[in-house]
């Protein structure tokens, strides 16, 4: 199976400040150079970081004129003036471990596994949440044989729900997420599988992982199961895909 992730990111600008500190009446600078120029620099409260062993902070204190000039994307220039609250902390990255996930070949009464992992780092105050989807469900080499979206020991998980799944004889198609206190609290065990949403039957998308908060490096193990519902069902190869989507959040 191979496995695809769209990532979105974000791109800010920095916010420039000058100073000008004399006994005389305090002038305006004019700042430029080949491909810019800034008139009526001015003078701030403070400005810069601040940080302990629990927070960091950035600011502009007593900014005059702020505000985003421009439209990023859009105008030919932006200036984002004073408005630390959209300073760039940290760099948006999101990445997955392996791009092709190997059940091998599927029989009845045993399951197959394998995993890989995500890892996200986000650089916006709003969090995040990433969310997958499968493009088709689990076929078989053939083409005809598909492997319906598992339904766990008690009939009960779904896309947006994982239940216990550790009977062999229950066959089907699901995934785990463990690993990270942003998991989605339905996952209670390594043992707790969801089906993936079918973009092909018009399924949304489901969140698996989500925060409120800035996170550096928070990964989580996605592990994929499968296997057959009984002898009569066609052994051997199957594949689909399945997708990962990262959006940050503002």
């Amino acid at each position: 199976m191979t496995k695809q992730a769209l990532l979105w990111g974000c791109a800010w600008m920095i916010t420039w400040t000058s100073y000008h500190l004399a006994l005389s009446p305090v002038l305006a600078e004019r700042l430029e150079s080949d491909s810019y120029v800034i008139q009526f620099g001015n003078f701030n409260v403070t400005a810069g970081e601040k940080e302990s062993a629990s927070y960091k902070v950035t600011d502009t204190v007593g900014q005059t004129g702020a505000g985003p000039y421009g439209q990023y994307g859009v105008s030919s220039y932006f200036v984002g003036g004073g408005f630390q609250y959209i300073y760039q902390i940290d760099q948006f990255a999101f990445s997955i471990s392996k791009l092709a996930i190997d059940l091998g070949e599927l029989t009845a009464g045993a399951h197959n596994t394998d995993a890989l992992t995500l890892s996200i780092t986000t650089g916006g105050a709003g969090g995040y949440a990433i969310y997958t989807y499968e493009t088709k469900p689990l076929t078989h080499e053939n083409g005809s044989n598909t492997i319906a979206d598992t339904t766990c020991d008690s009939g009960t998980c779904s896309e947006s729900s994982a239940g216990l799944w550790t009977n062999t004889s229950i066959g089907g198609f699901g995934f785990n997420a463990t690993g990270s206190s942003d998991v989605s609290s339905d996952f209670l065990t390594t043992d707790h599988f969801r089906q993936f949403a079918d973009s092909s039957a018009a399924e949304s998308m489901q969140a698996i992982m989500s925060s409120n908060d800035i996170v550096e490096n928070e990964t989580a193990t996605i592990t994929y199961k499968a296997g057959l519902n009984s002898a009569s069902q066609a052994a051997g190869r199957y594949d689909t895909a399945t997708v990962f989507v990262a959006v940050p959040g503002y």
